[in-house]
């Protein structure tokens, strides 16, 4: 009966590992792998914040042409026509019509209808804030080149963050497919074991109660690879209903060579203060002048109606040129200086705010980088020390020195090693991300 249940149990935790070695060559066999470049590459090109962002950017191109259109001539095509239902009156000297001087009289002239079909030509002349308005709008085009360029390494750390993530998920649910197949052999020797009276059935149970953890945990981290993966997809673009994996985690013990150039927050705020100039700049131009030149060609036609009616056309053309000075606004303009003065002041201290943190985050980015690739040699090698324990322990309890208890033991200082290098795999990642992130090396380095 017990040699009866014992087999039952055996086949029970055979079917259990079976089972898990399907859905992963299911899984394998459908999804595509990816390396980190080809999520990063394909990001670039379908995230939908890139997409926001490169339209922000053709949004300001076409806004720096239509400013620059402010500058060139504008002709215009004018037409109109009046049926006065009462003429305009005018006031003349009656002494012109032979009546006493200082008395006026009531005229009326004109006819009736009237027409104006004319062409009008603007010449700008000099208009000091319209060139300015065109430097300041080329600066915002280049300040949202920038914001792209900002948007991008965004992505670049989130898609790297997800993918280090599911790398790490992934070597932890490997690493617990070994633990459920040793513990299972355990299982196997100790139910032999058993059914030769050496081994007691609660040493049975306990090893396969451990198989049942660690298979619910597995359950439990695959699940959160899953969740993981649903995020790289959304951050890539691609449809959630894609099936994709990422490799397998690699240790990166040589620190990577990154150049140090001038990080992107700091080309932005650099830009930013640059436009605020410029916007500076325009407002003083206020001031100042403008002169244009113009001209009008067409044709003027005036009729009557009645039995005498006509209707006759006469040429118009006429060149002028018109100076606007301003004078005074109410202030207006000298309140609008002083507050952008400001403004440039905030953005000077935010400057030397952004310059000095990024040398505070590269300092301790180094310190971090260094202390993280010094506890991953030290965390594999107590894997290995690990791993020469457990099997030794293995031998010793299949020769009948050591218990039960003392397999459980070093078996749980296996998984304690792993558990402890996954945290040290996680702490390099993150340092490699913040040293890519701090030397401005996010979109150049993409590996």
């Amino acid at each position: 009966m017990v040699k009866h249940r014992c087999k039952q149990k055996e086949k029970g935790l055979n079917r259990v590992l079976l089972i898990l070695v399907i859905l992963l060559m299911n899984i394998t066999a459908k999804a595509q792998t990816l390396s980190l470049e080809q999520c990063i590459d394909t990001a670039l090109i379908y995230n939908r914040n890139i997409k926001l962002s490169q339209h922000d950017v053709e949004i300001s191109t076409e806004k720096n042409r239509e400013i620059r259109g402010n500058l060139l001539p504008k002709l215009n095509g004018i037409a109109d026509y009046r049926y006065y239902t009462d003429l305009p009156y005018q006031i003349m000297p009656a002494e012109a019509f032979g009546g006493p001087a200082g008395t006026y009289k009531e005229v009326q002239f004109g006819v009736p209808q009237s027409m104006n079909a004319n062409l009008q030509l603007a010449v700008p002349l000099f208009n000091s804030t319209a060139l300015n308005a065109v430097k300041t709008s080329q600066i915002a085009a280049e300040l949202s080149e920038i914001q792209k360029t900002k948007t991008d390494e965004d992505v670049v750390l989130d898609v790297s963050n997800a993918y280090y993530n599911a790398q790490i998920l992934l070597t932890q649910i490997t690493l617990l497919d070994s633990n459920i197949i040793n513990t299972g052999k355990l299982v196997k020797t100790t139910t032999l074991l058993y059914q030769q009276q050496i081994a007691k059935g609660t040493d049975v149970d306990r090893l396969k109660l451990q198989v049942e953890q660690i298979t619910t945990q597995r359950s439990t981290i695959f699940s959160q690879y899953q969740q993981v993966l649903n995020a790289l997809k959304f951050l890539m673009g691609k449809p959630i209903s894609d099936s994709i994996e990422v490799l397998n985690t690699q240790e990166t013990i040589v620190k990577p060579g990154f150049n140090s150039p001038i990080t992107t927050d700091v080309l932005l705020i650099d830009k930013k203060i640059e436009f605020n100039n410029s916007e500076l700049s325009g407002l003083r131009n206020l001031r100042l002048p403008s002169l244009s030149a113009y001209g009008v060609y067409g044709t003027t036609g005036f009729g009557t109606t009645g039995s005498d009616s006509f209707f006759n056309f006469h040429p118009i053309g006429y060149v002028g040129a018109q100076l606007s000075v301003p004078l005074f606004n109410g202030r207006i303009t000298q309140h609008k200086i002083v507050s952008k003065k400001i403004e440039i002041e905030k953005s000077n201290i935010q400057k030397d705010l952004i310059t000095e943190k990024s040398k505070l985050d590269l300092k301790n980015v180094e310190m971090q980088y260094s202390l993280a690739t010094k506890n991953i040699s030290v965390v594999s090698s107590q894997i290995d020390l690990a791993k020469k324990i457990f099997n030794n322990t293995v031998l010793q309890n299949q020769q009948g020195v050591a218990s039960i208890t003392d397999l459980l033991l070093a078996d749980n200082a296996l998984r304690e090693s792993q558990q402890n290098y996954l945290v040290a795999l996680i702490n390099l990642r993150r340092a490699e991300l913040e040293y890519k992130r701090v030397t401005g090396n996010l979109i150049t380095n993409k590996n």
